[in-house]
């Protein structure tokens, strides 16, 4: 029998939970576009940023034999001359109050010159010795925006004549496979427009803290997989600047509004890209006008918004979205931007179910060591934008790499806050191919996602129907709710660690299958926080050893009294 603590629970925030009719598990010809056989993909989601094989990455690379460093840029790399320790604690960029750290951190370089006795450094190199033994304590005590503001000072200038390389075939997820489908969709949109030849596919790195060092890996990703591929310049550094009219200070926005240093010294010709993109206000609707589909990568999602928020070029890509002649992608982040209303920004699930959510702007990492955290907000605040993303999926919200960060719980809680109909969370090497004309949808890649219908909650419980699909699977929207689902078969599944740990970890995805056996229910505790899956009459299970599917289930997650 269920206690008296979860049948509170049930009652006071499941009350509308199942007023949404429930979910049909039905044939695929009900999901697949009424046009035919081809589904129109016009979004695609993945759940987190596209890890490309690259000679920069090697990290992502199943086999790295084709990496050679005479060749190809493999390494940023980083200066410890007395010119560049100096700029990199110069008293114009921190503040007296940290002058302790900064006074430790300048020892801290001082005795690296003579650890590495050479003037040039690898980034992993110093990246490593940063994180040993001996200064692992300075670096807890450094903010992020700090720790990246010494890095951009110590940076050397990009040598010319080494490019990134992208090995697509050597790719150790499924992040090759996201970028040939993308551009298959950017191929489809072309043929729809009556155009020829290839795609121009153009990518936006607006989100990133630094937009300038991800540009390559995915323009080169994508013509390697037949398509043109162009950086679009636009980021929140050229938006100031060009509302001021001040594009030749635009070093001095970088530093403002995104902690960014240097990139006219490190990056001279992306500098000067920018620059002429800034100029002209006309260059980024051209570009857009000539494309057949936009990339948006990761970073934060507040940032990439601000980047192109009410301006000419998001109306222009706007209306060629809604007139059906271009097609959009994001990954990350960039996936959260591309709802209508209430995109989240920023948010741990145990500060979510604990202080809620705020309509409010993200605090930037590590704001407590530096004191810049907005006033009642803390680096782990559950934040959103109420008015925005860019407005190409409606009635949802979006999170990503859910499974693998325990966001279930800054999921609901943003659901339930906002009053969104149906919340998406997508996990990590996952993406979603979407048709927002049909509603249709189909998982690809090697996890899944989870659907949450008619969240409540109140400020110690939070509840909603569940509906976990994973790859192979697919279904339509209608009404912001999942209407249909069709439950691909799936292989078993080896589990090679579990943890119980759901806020913040992946308590859930590792214990997700309990919901299908035989009690059909999964509980799981940590601190003070519980958390419940239960499958329901109305539920469709398809079981797979290791990992499973389940529709119409209810979830649960609340504070215990102590």
């Amino acid at each position: 029998m269920m206690s008296s603590f979860w049948s509170r629970l049930w009652k006071v925030s499941l009350s509308g939970a199942f007023a949404v009719s429930a979910l049909s598990v039905s044939a695929v010809a009900a999901v697949n576009d009424p046009s035919g056989s081809d589904p129109q993909w016009n979004v695609m989601l993945t759940g987190s940023e596209l890890r490309l094989c690259s000679s920069m990455n090697s990290d992502y690379c199943a086999n790295t034999d084709w990496i050679n460093a005479n060749d190809m840029r493999t390494a940023r790399l980083f200066q410890l001359t007395d010119v560049r320790r100096r700029e990199a604690l110069r008293r114009a960029v921190w503040p007296r109050e940290r002058d302790e750290v900064r006074d430790e951190l300048a020892v801290a370089l001082e005795e690296m010159v003579d650890y590495f006795a050479r003037g040039v450094v690898p980034e992993y190199r110093l990246v490593e010795r940063f994180r040993s033994r001996a200064y692992l304590d300075l670096l807890m005590r450094l903010s992020e925006a700090e720790y990246d503001r010494v890095l951009d000072n110590l940076e050397m200038p990009r040598l010319e004549g080494l490019n990134e390389h992208v090995n697509l075939a050597e790719n150790a997820d499924y992040s090759a496979e996201f970028v040939t489908r993308f551009v298959a969709m950017a191929e489809d949109q072309l043929k729809r427009n009556d155009g020829d030849g290839k795609p121009l596919i153009l990518v936006v790195t607006a989100g990133e803290r630094d937009t300038f060092r991800s540009i390559e890996a995915h323009v080169e990703a994508f013509k390697q997989a037949g398509a043109e591929a162009r950086w679009l310049p636009a980021d929140v550094a050229v938006r100031a600047a060009r509302e001021a009219n001040e594009c030749r200070a635009l070093e001095s926005y970088r530093r403002q509004l995104s902690g960014n240093y240097d990139r006219d010294r490190v990056e001279p010709s992306r500098h000067q890209e920018q620059l002429a993109y800034c100029a002209n206000s006309a260059a980024g609707q051209a570009l857009i006008e000539q494309a057949s589909a936009v990339f948006f990568t990761g970073g934060s999602a507040q940032r990439l918004f601000r980047a192109l928020q009410a301006s000419d070029d998001l109306t222009v890509l706007r209306e060629r979205f809604e007139q059906g002649r271009i097609a959009v992608g994001g990954a990350g982040a960039g996936a959260q931007a591309l709802v209508a209303s209430n995109m989240l920004t920023n948010g741990h699930s145990r500060e979510a179910i604990r202080n809620g959510a705020f309509a409010a702007t993200a605090p930037t990492p590590g704001c407590d060591l530096d004191n810049t955290c907005p006033r009642g907000l803390n680096p782990n605040s559950l934040t959103y934008e109420p008015l925005g993303g860019f407005g190409m999926l409606r009635n949802v919200i979006v999170d990503t790499d859910v499974s693998h960060r325990g966001r279930q719980g800054r999921l609901l809680r943003a659901a339930a806050t906002s009053n969104s109909p149906l919340a998406i969370g997508l996990d990590r090497d996952t993406a979603m191919l979407v048709n927002t004309r049909s509603g249709a949808f189909e998982l690809i890649g090697r996890d899944g996602a989870l659907f949450l219908e008619g969240a409540q909650g109140n400020e110690a419980m939070l509840a909603a129907t569940f509906h976990y699909l994973r790859s192979g699977s697919m279904g339509r929207l209608e009404a912001g709710r999942l209407h249909t689902a069709v439950l691909a078969p799936q292989q078993p599944q080896r589990l090679e660690s579990i943890t119980t740990r759901f806020l913040g970890d992946t308590g859930v995805y590792d214990n997700i299958d309990n919901v299908c056996r035989g009690s059909q229910q999964l509980r799981l505790l940590q601190d003070t926080f519980v958390l419940q899956m239960l499958a329901s009459e109305d539920s469709e299970i398809e079981r797979t050893a290791g990992r499973c599917q389940v529709t119409n289930g209810v979830i649960g997650i609340a504070i215990q009294a102590p």
